[in-house]
């Protein structure tokens, strides 16, 4: 097993760094209070808690877990008309559905019109106070103007219908983190590693078989 794995985090309160994300998912769940309908997007680059977040809120929800794969068309456009459907036969004694929608950017265009459209449908049960148990998670480690001309105003309007979480780990976050788990023996991690991700930080760690004493 590889040390990124070992040492994942399980819960929010275990996640190194991100603070403002996780404070907001927090915030969201507190106020969802189980009732369901929460769409999220959560941006940053490849290696800071993306799909880590995604897992934990769906372990936290503890639901039916769904995996588009957003290259796949044809699977991505049965699954959103899964969440339609779901949406619609939503009562409060269904189970929770959460879909996890890793890179996003790559989704068809076709496929995030229609995502859209489902996330509307959602916003009014959640405004008529109906039951609604979805949740939507999206990652995506590009920014906007490294879409397609074609995806781009798609993908604005999917955003503005998102609770945005950005992801990014400070320097000194890695540092301090790393210090402590290696007893000191590595205590200016981000000095070694080109990009400030959990990802880089744990590869340097592995290729310099450097012993975690915590």
């Amino acid at each position: 097993m590889r040390l990124i794995d070992k040492y994942r985090p399980t819960t929010l309160e275990d996640v190194v760094g991100n603070k403002k994300a996780v404070d907001r998912i927090y915030r969201a769940l507190d106020d969802n209070d189980g009732y369901g309908g929460l769409v999220f997007m959560f941006q940053g680059q490849t290696g800071n808690g993306k799909t880590l977040l995604a897992d934990i809120m769906a372990g936290h929800i503890d639901g039916e877990l769904y995996r588009p794969i957003c290259t796949k068309d044809a699977e991505t456009a049965f699954m959103i008309d899964q969440i339609r459907r779901d949406t619609k036969q939503s009562t409060i004694f269904s189970n929770q559905s959460v879909y996890i929608f890793d890179e996003a950017d790559k989704l068809h265009p076709n496929n995030i019109a229609n995502l859209k459209m489902a996330i509307d449908h959602i916003d009014r049960r959640r405004q008529e106070k109906q039951p609604c148990r979805v949740t939507l998670i999206f990652t995506t480690a590009k920014n906007k103007d490294q879409l397609t001309s074609i995806q781009q105003g798609h993908w604005d309007e999917l955003c503005t219908r998102c609770i945005i979480c950005k992801l990014g780990i400070l320097p000194e976050e890695l540092d301090c983190y790393f210090a402590t788990l290696t007893g000191g023996k590595v205590p200016n991690i981000s000095k070694q590693i080109d990009v400030h991700s959990m990802r880089a930080a744990w590869d340097y760690i592995e290729d310099n078989e450097i012993d975690i004493v915590k």
